[in-house]
């Protein structure tokens, strides 16, 4: 019961980010240069999704008073990753979109883009585990301190609640499925091309 509890404040906390990042990356967007926004667009990314390993890895130093290798830490973590890669869509999906050559690239370069973002994000924060030095830089306190702030406002905090409540849903659906890809992956691939079901697909 406790690893639920954890997993949905962190769905909570993730849609808290979200709704900081998404405007603050509005601000970038609005003032740099047309040619620089495409460029700088996938660092932010990559930016967002190391802001939200500290995040995850500060959240979980509050819930157990010290941060070592534990199985909440480890839960954690894994969430963290499955969050990353939500919006991957699968091979079967970038085979349906093959007669339009140019959208197929774009869905591959997509894919190869999200794991790399995933793969480097949670090595770093891996990294963050043993070196805890990112914890406690100003930036990051500040991210920490309002994502909390917004999680206290009546109707936001609400809203973000209730996404918090999907997100865990959405996660326990992730988590099953990987841990039967684990077991059996061809039977997993089968049903996943007879039943058109994408698992790291987000739930919106």
């Amino acid at each position: 019961m406790k690893l639920l509890f954890h997993v949905f404040h962190l769905g909570v906390l993730f849609s808290a980010f979200a709704f900081i990042w998404f405007w603050l990356q509005l601000l970038f967007m609005i003032f740099l240069p047309a040619g620089k926004r495409m460029q700088l667009r996938y660092f932010l990314q990559l930016f967002k999704s190391l802001f939200l390993g500290v995040l995850v890895l500060k959240f979980t130093l509050k819930a157990e008073g010290t941060l070592h290798v534990s199985g909440l830490l480890i839960v954690s973590l894994l969430t963290y990753f499955l969050y990353l890669i939500r919006n991957l869509r699968s091979n079967q999906q970038v085979v349906q979109f093959s007669i339009y050559t140019n959208l197929q690239k774009r869905i591959q370069m997509k894919n190869e883009w999200e794991w790399a973002v995933a793969i480097i994000s949670i090595s770093i924060t891996i990294l963050w585990v043993f070196f805890p030095f990112a914890l406690e830089s100003p930036i990051t306190q500040w991210f920490y301190n309002q994502t909390h702030e917004f999680i206290r406002i009546p109707v936001l905090g609400w809203i973000f609640k209730t996404a918090g409540f999907f997100f865990l849903f959405a996660t326990l659906i992730r988590f099953l499925v990987a841990i039967r890809w684990v077991l059996n992956p061809q039977k997993t691939k089968q049903i996943s091309e007879s039943d058109d079901f994408d698992p790291f697909e987000e739930i919106k």
